[in-house]
């Protein structure tokens, strides 16, 4: 009895003792392994064995909630909770098996090289609960935040861990796009020319081909983005504004699953056509952009690559010993790639101004004009033309009286700014000139027309008018004939007639003098010859000298002009009247006649110089008819009285009375004379 009771005392002891040795992990059953009640048991020959992690006491056993070291170069993690610990001796030459599930490969990815042991606690509950993947487990996973308090931070880091897996896993997209980076007109708009145009262009310009996307052979020109399924245009989709230049914007975008972006992910570029391209780019919460430049015209290509978190998880089978747990490793990264091209051609614009205007006919003008939307060093041939017109230009249209004066080519020119070979402006040219300029076009480059009437490239000769004047003097009255020239044909004009009285002669010269008589305006319309004829409003004329100054006001097509003061056509005088002389007055006459002469008792004597006539042989006398006798003559004085002297002295000249009285001497005269031959006769019978 007592020996049976010393045996009962013995066995219980040393089955305490067993029972506290395998509560303390000490003991032959750490080598031959727990009973499956127990669950995993440590162990602690092995101490490389486990990563960080938290052990979990479980009624069916204990459990770990972290990494294992199975093998050398990544953490493993089991998937068959309550079986033996999975040793690296386990695995050897192990083959795994690829499986998908994004949230724990990203988680994996993400995570497993974390030193934390509440990370890693986590990152064993993701992938025990991962229902994607297959599981053999002996003691119930749970959830971190149901172990108990030592699991508290655990349960954060597995609650933080699986929301951004289900916001940031694959599969992903690596999004890769090039836009032509436009101009707008600013300074200088470059509107379209009307239909009406020869040089009218569409004022919409659209770049090149922009394909985009991973697939390298997706279409992407506008005409194929424009156009709907149906192959018909896409009137509602916008199209691009301004002018292409040389550069280009590459956007970049890594997006998730969930569509979120994902940032952080370096991106590797391999760019061709571009320099001073970047080599990488880190993608951000937003899509990341930057700007390339184009070496040359043609096609602008950019490759994009980014190394992400793998979509599948690897599982391992051990290949030797048994109640081995099988383990799950995280995958190899993913690699996504993009590559989007854009063909790019010179889009060139012309910006000019002629170097004058105000041109001199008869001098030169040159075309100042800067380049720009050349790509690299590409370099065109510039056409300019010089244009007159005799009507105002308007920007963008061509006007029908629109004449080409002359042209010159400047090749090989590139972005900048550059001076055009010169143009002579004709001698006689009047009106507007301009510039237009050409680039043509081909695969390299867009054509370029410039458009008519750009007010910077506008000169102006202005018409030079003149008048010929004529000053008219007409009894006490005068006015002015004024014929204009020179105008342009059609255009009004004021002419303004002054006149101005001096009492000497004037002298020509450009300043007026003397008093200002009269002012007179006139608009006139010149005729086609841009001719016109005024007669101003007659004045009265003072005695003097009257002269006239025409003046033309200049307006914005005629310039102004102005005549000298005392032009001699320009110039009427007046002398002063002479003053009349007083008339003699007539002799009085006697109260009685005065009494005739009487006359001598004897005839004069003759003189005794005269000598007797020579006696001559008497003829028969041939019978005759008897002559009348002449009628008797009243004897005259030898010396008529002279008439008596005027009261005043006669005005000069030829008058009336004059005439008279000289006749009546010479009457008087021929009388006596008449006399003197009778008398004498009479004696000698």
């Amino acid at each position: 009895m007592t020996s049976f009771r010393l045996a009962s005392l013995r066995t219980a002891l040393v089955l305490i003792v067993l029972t506290v040795a395998s509560l303390l992990g000490l003991g032959p059953a750490m080598a031959a392994g727990p009973p499956v009640s127990l669950g995993e048991v440590p162990v602690h020959t092995a101490p490389n064995a486990y990563g960080p992690g938290i052990w979990h006491h479980a009624k069916q056993g204990k459990t770990w909630y972290g990494s294992y070291r199975t093998f050398p170069d990544t953490s493993a993690y089991c998937i068959d909770a309550g079986k033996k610990s999975p040793l690296a001796k386990y695995f050897k030459d192990a083959k795994s098996e690829q499986v998908t599930s994004a949230r724990t490969a990203w988680a994996l990815h993400e995570y497993a090289d974390s030193k934390s042991k509440d990370v890693q606690a986590a990152l064993s509950a993701i992938a025990r609960l991962d229902k994607t993947l297959p599981h053999d487990h002996k003691v119930p996973p749970q959830k971190p935040a149901d172990l108990g308090k030592k699991f508290d931070a655990a349960a954060k880091h597995h609650q933080s861990i699986l929301a951004e897996a289900k916001k940031y896993a694959g599969p992903y997209t690596l999004d890769v796009s090039l836009e032509p980076v436009v101009r707008m007109p600013v300074l200088e708009p470059h509107s379209p020319e009307s239909s009406a145009s020869p040089d009218s262009w569409a004022s919409e310009s659209t770049s090149d081909g922009a394909k985009t996307g991973s697939d390298p052979n997706e279409p992407g020109s506008p005409a194929d983005n424009d156009k709907s399924a149906d192959g018909k245009a896409d009137k509602d989709k916008p199209k691009i504004l301004g002018t292409p230049t040389d550069e280009a914007t590459l956007t970049v975008s890594l997006t998730s699953a969930s569509g979120t972006q994902v940032p952080d992910i370096p991106i590797t570029l391999t760019t061709t056509g571009a320099k001073d391209a970047p080599k990488t780019l880190t993608t951000g919460a937003k899509a990341v952009t930057t700007t390339l430049t184009a070496s040359a015209p043609g096609t602008l290509s950019v490759a994009a690559k980014a190394t992400v978190a793998p979509q599948t998880v690897r599982i391992f089978e051990p290949t030797s010993g048994t109640r081995v747990q099988r383990v799950v490793t995280p995958d190899a990264p993913d690699t996504v790639a993009g590559k989007a091209t854009l063909d790019l051609s010179s889009h060139p614009t012309v910006t000019t101004e002629i170097s004058d205007q105000t041109p001199v006919p008869g001098e030169t003008v040159t075309d100042e004009f800067t380049v720009s939307g050349l790509i690299g060093d590409h370099t065109v041939t510039v056409e300019h033309t010089l244009w007159q017109t005799g009507t105002a230009p308007v920007q963008g249209t061509k006007n029908d009286d629109a004449r080409e004066i002359g042209s010159v080519t400047s090749k090989d020119v590139g972005n900048g700014t550059h001076t055009s070979g010169e143009v002579t402006v004709p001698e006689d040219f009047r009106g507007w000139l301009y510039f237009t300029e050409t680039i043509a076009g081909d695969k390299a480059t867009q054509e370029w027309k410039g458009i008519h009437g750009q007010p910077r490239e506008t000169g102006f000769v202005p018409w030079t008018p003149s008048a010929d004047t004529e000053a008219v003097l007409e009894g006490t009255q005068t006015h002015d004939e004024v014929a204009v020239t020179g105008l342009r044909p059609g255009s009004e004009a004021v002419i303004t007639v002054t006149a101005y009285h001096v009492e000497d002669e004037p002298e020509q010269s450009a300043k007026p003098d003397g008093e200002e008589l009269s002012v007179q305006d006139v608009t006139v319309v010149a005729d086609k010859e841009g001719r016109a004829e005024i007669s101003t409003e007659p004045i009265e004329m003072p005695v003097g000298w009257v002269t006239y100054v025409t003046t033309i006001e200049g307006s914005d097509v005629n310039e102004a002009w102005t005549s000298d003061w005392g032009v001699p056509a320009e110039t009427v005088h007046r002398p002063p009247e002479e003053k009349p002389t007083t008339p003699p007055a007539p002799p009085e006459e006697p109260s009685t006649p005065p009494a005739p002469p009487e006359e001598p008792s004897t005839p004069p004597e003759q003189p005794s110089s005269t000598p007797a006539p020579p006696e001559q042989p008497a003829a028969p006398k041939p019978e005759t008819p008897d002559k009348p006798e002449s009628p008797p003559v009243a004897p005259v004085a030898e010396t008529p009285a002279a008439p008596a002297p005027p009261a005043e002295l006669p005005r000069t000249g030829t008058t009336g009375n004059g005439m008279l009285i000289g006749m009546g001497i010479v009457l008087v005269g021929l009388g006596t004379t008449v006399l003197l031959i009778t008398g004498r006769s009479r004696d000698e019978d």
